[in-house]
């Protein structure tokens, strides 16, 4: 069964998901990237594969539309952190797992979350910092004291996001977990690249793999399957 959830966070906000339940004891939280949302579609087709392999599915907004939504220039990875942390605390007596499987940057922001009550993460292609902006495509705006990304549409995004995603430390974030993850890389993309100086110092129980023929968001013909099945492997 589907519903809609909202949840309202201490700051006047209102985060807005989806929760497909068959009353199952696992719930797999899905994790959005940056300029991502819920809809996307290794989000949304992912609900009718694990629905039928037995695990309920919640997928949601950082930021979105809706009424008190959050917006992206108002974002950050602090905010997406204790945001994601309200949601683990609404469904940590509801389950007996949860399971927190994210794509692109919401890995950064699931690896700078407190991960009590979760079992296990999966990390779709992760993102990494980095040190130039124009890297990224972007420029910043002094006006506006916003970054500005020329990606296929312009995005305006804050400071603070910028500056905390470039100064994230990802040798300690991956030093520290420990819970079970693994990482699933697309074969096409140059994530796994950028990883290599992490993988070796993650302590926890962790596995790495490529999708081969995959780019970024994974939409080749059959590497979103292969996505999924990778997943699974992890977490039946």
């Amino acid at each position: 069964m589907r519903k809609e959830i909202q949840l309202n966070t201490d700051d006047n906000h209102i985060i807005y998901g989806t929760l497909d339940s068959n009353n199952n004891s696992t719930l797999l939280i899905f994790v959005h990237g940056f300029t991502g949302n819920k809809d996307e579609h290794h989000y949304f087709n992912a609900v009718p594969y694990f629905n039928k392999k037995k695990f309920d599915t919640f997928r949601f907004d950082f930021y979105s539309r809706n009424i008190h939504a959050r917006s992206l220039t108002e974002s950050c990875i602090t905010t997406h952190s204790k945001d994601l942390r309200l949601i683990i605390d609404n469904f940590k007596d509801k389950y007996d797992e949860l399971i927190l499987i994210g794509h692109s940057f919401g890995p950064l922001v699931i690896l700078s979350t407190d991960l009590s009550n979760i079992t296990k993460i999966i990390l779709w292609d992760p993102t990494t910092p980095f040190k130039k902006i124009e890297d990224k495509k972007a420029t910043y705006d002094s006006n506006l004291n916003t970054y500005i990304f020329h990606w296929d549409m312009d995005f305006l995004v804050s400071k603070t996001m910028v500056d905390e995603w470039m100064s994230a430390d990802l040798n300690y974030l991956v030093e520290k977990l420990s819970i079970p993850c693994k990482i699933i890389f697309a074969g096409k993309s140059n994530k796994h690249e950028l990883w290599k100086p992490y993988l070796n110092k993650i302590k926890a129980q962790n596995k790495s793999v490529i999708i081969d023929g995959a780019t970024h968001g994974f939409i080749e013909e059959g590497t979103e399957q292969k996505l999924f099945e990778e997943t699974l492997k992890w977490i039946k």
